[in-house]
């Protein structure tokens, strides 16, 4: 009986024994486990933070990328910006060498312009009189801007390049037009055919009178030419088509 019991204890110590022992090696594996889970997150922590630290190295080298083309960028431009600033340098050297030369071309176009005039005006006054009032307005208009010093000395230029196309067009034209004109103080209408600078008629209550550049008086056009001048008059107030026709012509000056 005894035998029996101490086999039981016996039994029941091993038994316990071995739960104890189970128990220790479940508590290693537990804590093996445990360490093997800690290890296992602290390798993700340390992966995410691998991760992170790769993330913010590639921003940092594409901004590094970015920052060393923006400052390439900034040379070029710089470069750019000299290149203009030295075009720019070379331009105004020149407009002011362009200024000086203009001053002295002002300085010695002023006299110039002064004799074209004086002589345009003498031109006028011993040429035939034919529309004359229009010829001397233009002159006025002339004078007057010679001594305006705000109009710039190429507008007096052209001013009188023009007066002289337009006196120079006179020689080459047939023209018909009617004034007033003063016929032994009596002041008549009158209609006037100019014939280039060769002659100029009138007709005065019918009558055909004419001068020339030779001979300034007034005289009675010869008959056998009236009727070539009333042609005239008639092409040149365009009554009919242009044609030839003959005009009354100084005669030879006899030699002295």
């Amino acid at each position: 009986m005894s035998r029996t019991i101490d086999a039981i204890r016996t039994s029941l110590m091993a038994g316990a024994a071995v739960l104890i022992a189970a128990g220790a090696a479940q508590a290693q594996i537990d804590t093996a486990l445990n360490v093997a889970r800690q290890s296992t997150e602290a390798g993700a922590q340390a992966q995410s933070q691998i991760d992170t630290l790769a993330d913010q190295a590639d921003d940092a080298e594409r901004q590094y990328i970015a920052l060393q083309e923006q400052i390439a960028s900034q040379r070029v431009f710089v470069q750019q910006q000299q290149v203009f600033l030295r075009s720019q340098e070379n331009e105004l050297t020149s407009l002011g060498r362009q200024l000086e030369r203009v001053e002295t071309i002002e300085r010695d176009l002023t006299p110039m312009l002064l004799e074209m005039y004086v002589e345009l005006e003498r031109f006028i006054q011993a040429d035939l009189p034919f529309q004359m009032e229009d010829r001397m307005d233009r002159l006025a208009d002339i004078e007057e801007a010679l001594g305006d010093p705000l109009i710039p000395p190429a507008e007096k230029y052209r001013l009188l390049l023009n007066a002289y196309e337009i006196e120079s067009s006179y020689g080459r034209s047939l023209r018909a037009y009617t004034e007033e004109v003063d016929v032994d103080g009596v002041p008549l209408q009158a209609e006037l055919l100019q014939i280039g600078r060769v002659a100029l008629i009138r007709r005065v209550s019918g009558n055909l009178e004419m001068i020339t550049k030779d001979n300034r008086d007034w005289r009675p056009v010869p008959g056998s030419m009236a009727n070539d001048v009333q042609r005239g008059f008639r092409i040149a107030n365009e009554l009919t088509t242009p044609d030839v026709f003959p005009a009354p012509l100084p005669g030879p000056t006899p030699a002295q």
